[in-house]
């Protein structure tokens, strides 16, 4: 006998901030499950304090420590502030480990985020490269 067909139940749904259009219905795009959560995170990540007008509490503090001198240590005071926030703002993810690795050539950080979102069992990484932009 066949084994019906299983609803597949999405946890968590966002509009994809690239607006790009569906191919098949012309409208936004959206991201599911696991990429709203990196979605949001990316988001946290990069905001600046102040940005949003009636949240003033949100905004990261990584602009200001790509603006410092690299020197041993810079690492750890990244990842435990990548901690904080995402730990305060992001109540979906259960953080495992954050490593922050700096680039002296380039001046440059290598940040890998591991995580698990909440109701989904599979463990999750994000992986984004932080430079300063001018």
């Amino acid at each position: 006998m066949a084994e019906p067909k299983r609803k597949i139940s999405r946890i968590y749904k966002d509009i994809d901030l690239s607006f790009t259009a569906n191919a098949l219905s012309g409208d936004i795009g959206k991201k599911l499950d696991v990429n709203a959560v990196k979605q949001s995170m990316k988001n946290l990540l990069f905001i600046h304090p102040y940005e949003r007008k009636f949240h003033p509490e949100l905004g990261s503090p990584l602009n200001k420590m790509l603006f410092e001198n690299m020197a041993p240590g810079n690492e750890k005071i990244l990842a435990k502030l990548i901690e904080q926030l995402l730990t305060n703002f992001e109540p979906r993810v259960r953080l495992v480990k954050i490593d922050v690795k700096p680039d002296y050539d380039n001046n440059a950080y290598s940040v890998a985020i591991n995580f698990f979102v909440l109701g989904i069992e599979e463990p999750q990484q994000l992986s984004l490269n932080l430079t300063r932009l001018r």
